[in-house]
């Protein structure tokens, strides 16, 4: 493969290689074949910056949902700490840690694929 059409991260370079091609084959305008693509990239860009915008609310609100358990069990240990020993200390209570660990992680994990938005 040639180093000139190898894929740079985060750059659709296959598309220029690929125009450039096309057009030494069949003639015209390189200069409008360029433009053409840069107007490409760039829409393609302003896209990816409005999806993700769009997706903030969804993010914040996975943060939020994933860190809130954590941070309101050490709360209450500070707070409580003989409210919440029955959790750390006994069978029926490590399990429930366990479980709700796994929830949320499972939580987060769905939340995280909803939120994704491929562009």
């Amino acid at each position: 493969m040639p180093t000139s059409t190898r894929p740079c991260p985060g750059w659709p370079s296959e598309w220029v290689v690929v125009a450039i091609r096309i057009q030494r084959e069949v003639g015209g305008n390189l200069a409008e074949v360029v433009a053409t693509n840069v107007e490409a990239m760039r829409e393609r860009e302003a896209l990816r910056r409005h999806v993700r915008a769009l997706s903030a609310e969804g993010r914040l609100s996975a943060y939020i949902l994933v860190g809130l358990p954590p941070l309101v069990i050490v709360l209450m240990l500070v707070i409580r700490r003989p409210y919440m020993l029955p959790l750390f200390t006994t069978a029926v209570g490590l399990f429930l840690l366990i479980l709700a660990g796994v929830l949320v992680t499972l939580g987060g994990l769905w939340m995280w694929r909803l939120i994704k938005v491929e562009v």
